[in-house]
């Protein structure tokens, strides 16, 4: 059984709450990635997948400038 949810200003992302490996885990799939964290069950549901893509895309960001940033020397 799944429960997809999805948060309005991003589209591209499809998110659930499954049950695995004894624990239970927020998954995060879209772009052509697939993300994963634990759950606790103080969290909002909205919140934890709203900050599981920002964090991600904050890191996608730093790499993406660090790789434009470098002069090539031939």
């Amino acid at each position: 059984m799944t429960n997809p949810f999805s948060l309005y200003w991003n589209k591209n992302w499809t998110f659930q709450i499954v049950h695995m490996e004894g624990g239970i885990y927020l998954e995060a799939k879209g772009l052509g990635i697939q993300l994963r964290k634990p759950f606790l069950p103080t969290e909002n549901p909205l919140i934890a997948a709203d900050n599981l893509v920002c964090i991600e895309d904050k890191n996608r960001k730093s790499l993406f400038n660090s790789w434009k940033s470098k002069s090539f020397i031939a």
